[in-house]
């Protein structure tokens, strides 16, 4: 498999454990992620997770498929629910992303997964913004969505943003976060 053929397309990822991931590929040479990673193989990055070679089972372009989601098979899928699983920081990395579709995904499932976002929500910023350090008893858990961060993220959506699907949807989730901690 020429992993080459797949940077900057619409991609559907199956890894070596049968997960499913989609999202837009960019491919990493073997020289970059020897250099970063040390590890000796290709990989395809579907922001913020990065796929090697070896644990890659299949992957197919989807831009020739078009239907309801256009290239994808639904509104959002395993990429985004991992990303909010992720915490304030994965999800930082898809609003950071010039791709639209891509936020536009991320916040769908965050509008959809509210009552699990609001769950871990702790007000402010992360502690390590300002050097300080936490201590996490359990590490399977996911990690914690700071408030503040994310009202931030999604304000520089609301004002930056061109994408009007865009700045509808983050006008939405921030207006349930302010009515939430006003509830509080």
């Amino acid at each position: 498999m020429d992993l080459r053929e797949f940077d900057n397309k619409c991609v559907r990822i199956t890894d070596v454990s049968g997960n499913v991931y989609e999202g837009i590929a960019s491919y990493l040479g073997r020289e970059y992620i020897f250099h970063e990673y040390g590890f000796d193989q290709e990989a395809l990055c579907l922001t913020p997770i990065m796929f090697y070679k070896n644990d890659i089972s299949c992957v197919i372009s989807l831009e020739d498929t078009s239907g309801s989601f256009g290239h994808y098979s639904e509104k959002y899928g395993l990429l985004e629910r991992t990303c909010l699983d992720g915490g304030t920081d994965l999800i930082g990395e898809i609003f950071d992303s010039d791709e639209n579709d891509r936020i536009l995904r991320m916040l769908y499932c965050m509008n959809d997964s509210f009552q699990s976002l609001i769950d871990r929500a702790i007000p402010g910023m992360a502690p390590w913004r300002s050097g300080m350090s936490i201590k996490r008893e359990n590490e399977e858990e996911a990690e914690p969505i700071y408030l503040g961060e994310l009202e931030d993220m999604l304000n520089t959506l609301v004002k930056y943003n061109k994408d009007d699907r865009v700045v509808n949807e983050a006008k939405s989730l921030l207006e349930r976060l302010l009515e939430e901690r006003k509830g509080r």
